[in-house]
């Protein structure tokens, strides 16, 4: 969880494309964890329920630092899929099969090979629209090329 929060955006991206398809098997401990959290029950949580149910365990601070780091599209929530991105362990994002499904899903064109223009259509799509500015596309371009 602690990459997630310190990590450049193209991580980000790639780890909430492997948090939509992953098995729901595999992530039935997050989805309680979530639910417990999100008190209202309205979908996401906000840094108040995050300080409710986290702020009182030992390392309490440090795992709420981590998921407002979650917080890609700056709304002052947490989506279920911007916590499982975060949320989720090494094991399970490495895992061969999520791995490829997140490469083939940045691969728009199928080369094998992920370029630029198929980084910024998808940063820029509509998924993503809210969640990054121009400046941070741009950023994230510099990163990969």
């Amino acid at each position: 969880m602690k990459k997630f929060a310190k990590g450049q955006k193209l991580k980000q991206v790639a780890l909430m494309a492997i948090a939509v398809q992953s098995d729901p098997n595999d992530i039935e401990e997050l989805k309680v964890i979530f639910q417990a959290l999100d008190n209202d029950g309205n979908g996401s949580i906000t840094f108040e329920e995050l300080q409710r149910g986290l702020g009182q365990r030992e390392n309490g601070d440090e795992l709420i630092s981590i998921l407002k780091g979650a917080d890609t599209d700056n709304s002052g929530t947490i989506n279920y899929t911007e916590f499982l991105a975060a949320a989720m362990d090494q094991t399970m994002f490495l895992r061969d099969t999520y791995m490829k499904t997140a490469f083939q899903m940045l691969d728009a064109d199928g080369s094998g090979s992920i370029d630029s223009s198929e980084l910024l259509k998808l940063l820029a799509g509509e998924e993503f629209r809210d969640v990054y500015s121009q400046s941070q596309l741009d950023q994230a371009i510099r990163e990969i090329d």
